[in-house]
């Protein structure tokens, strides 16, 4: 694909692989439904003192706190029998962390969806061929991620726990996230087991979209081509 813009289709290649991959974890880290199955999966209740129902509220609004739809995180429910507060002060520092995380993602993202739109209209303007080199360009991205999670995964798969300290140490610039499973419920209602599964959605929602992406440009790029012959 030569062209004086091939810098530009490279710069849309990566952003489209942002805006894909942050959205992917959303999704996923915002189902509901995908709690209930971990809480069920991984016998949370029992863990916890807590039955379903106020697993679910506690979740529900500890997402809704991430979401930044509330400030303070003062989630109170019945466990053991008793009403309490559910999390310590250690947990909601660590989710003061996480909720600032989700939000930079969140921010991020959008700006590289704007940036996105942006070159795109300059590409319209400036490339006479832009459409066939953007269907290209989808084709490479599609291909070039598939290939590095595909690797991603695999590397997980050997040592989660590996991969998952490296996040931590990458994203927080403090130990809160270590959390004690035998005292802290925030760990106890998402164990390791959770986060691997959950990486694993997120990576099965962003591979099966950029590839269904690279698939239809592909297959009108072979169309053009069978019809133009």
């Amino acid at each position: 694909m030569k062209s004086k813009h091939i810098w530009i289709y490279s710069v849309m290649g990566v952003l489209l692989t942002i805006v894909i991959l942050l959205t992917s974890v959303e999704i996923v880290a915002f189902n509901s439904q995908h709690y209930r199955s971990s809480f069920e999966k991984y016998n949370i209740t029992e863990v916890t003192g807590m039955d379903m129902d106020n697993l679910e509220y506690a979740m529900a609004d500890l997402l809704s706190y991430v979401r930044d739809e509330k400030d303070v995180l003062d989630t109170s429910a019945i466990v053991n029998g008793e009403l309490r507060e559910v999390f310590g002060e250690r947990e909601r520092m660590h989710m003061v962390d996480v909720k600032e995380l989700f939000i930079k993602g969140r921010v991020a993202r959008n700006l590289s969806f704007i940036l996105l739109v942006g070159l795109s209209f300059i590409l319209l303007i400036k490339d006479t061929k832009w459409k066939m080199r953007l269907l290209k360009t989808l084709v490479y991205t599609a291909i070039g991620n598939i290939a590095l999670l595909g690797v991603f995964l695999l590397l997980l798969y050997m040592d989660f726990n590996k991969y998952f300290t490296y996040f931590h140490l990458i994203f927080f610039d403090n130990d809160l996230w270590i959390l004690d499973p035998q005292k802290e419920i925030l760990i106890q209602m998402v164990p390791e087991g959770f986060f691997y599964d959950t990486s694993v959605k997120i990576i099965g929602l962003f591979i099966g979209t950029i590839t269904a992406i690279g698939v239809v440009a592909g297959s009108y790029i072979r169309f053009t081509k069978f019809k133009s012959s």
